[in-house]
């Protein structure tokens, strides 16, 4: 993938960068139960996939960040001008193999490419991840619980490939006014994690995620619904 050097004289957040990157854990992790409401209804209308087209969001929202498409370099940063999802693709046996898809791409042809990636990796006879490492993006889903707050392993203190987890959504009844009346209304809602490293990441560019993820799922178009 294609990346820029970040020029340090100029960059403004330098003394930010130099403060945390030597830290011990210089993680921040956030975790918001985003409403998928009315996307959901859509979705299952549509009778598209679900995790592959929320991961599909969740990439074109991360990338419309560019803190988020940055990474640490010796004592330096690089911007890539796009990063992919890496995710796991499940095994009959329990275990898994890795599988990098392109998220910049109409949605139709995104799940395409996807149906294929996932194939070749259930027949991949290793763990091993594609291309430029650094430049992928991980995400993953844990289908089966939801959560209110996540840890993320790391392999070391400059770690900056951010990570972004969802769980099981869920169905709540809250009170609605409509038309003078008090009635209930269903609302949906999936947790979603962020792991980012805080040397290149602030709250205001977490919350310029959350933002554009919002968006991305309100504006997606299913065809056919």
């Amino acid at each position: 993938m294609n990346y820029k050097s970040i020029d340090m004289s100029t960059y403004p957040r330098r003394d930010h960068f130099e403060y945390f990157k030597d830290m011990e854990y210089p993680f921040v992790t956030m975790t918001v139960q985003v409403d998928i409401t009315d996307w959901l209804r859509r979705l299952k209308e549509s009778g598209y996939p679900l995790f592959l087209c929320f991961q599909y969001a969740v990439s074109r929202a991360v990338n419309s960040v560019p803190e988020f498409r940055q990474r640490i370099r010796g004592n330096g940063i690089i911007e890539y001008d796009q990063c992919n999802p890496s995710y796991t693709v499940g095994l009959p046996d329990g275990t898994y193999r890795y599988c990098m898809v392109n998220a910049d791409q109409p949605l139709k042809d995104y799940l395409t490419e996807a149906k294929i990636k996932q194939e070749k990796a259930l027949n991949s006879s290793h763990l091993q991840e594609e291309e430029d490492v650094e430049s992928l993006l991980y995400t993953s889903c844990v289908p089966w619980q939801t959560f209110s707050g996540l840890t993320m392993p790391y392999p070391d203190t400059h770690f900056s490939i951010p990570n972004v987890v969802w769980g099981k959504y869920t169905t709540e009844k809250i009170p609605a006014l409509e038309n003078g009346s008090l009635i209930e209304k269903d609302k949906t809602t999936i947790p979603v994690c962020v792991f980012v490293n805080h040397a290149l990441i602030d709250g205001i560019h977490i919350s310029a995620f959350f933002a554009a993820l919002d968006r991305e799922l309100k504006e997606m178009v299913f065809s056919g619904s």
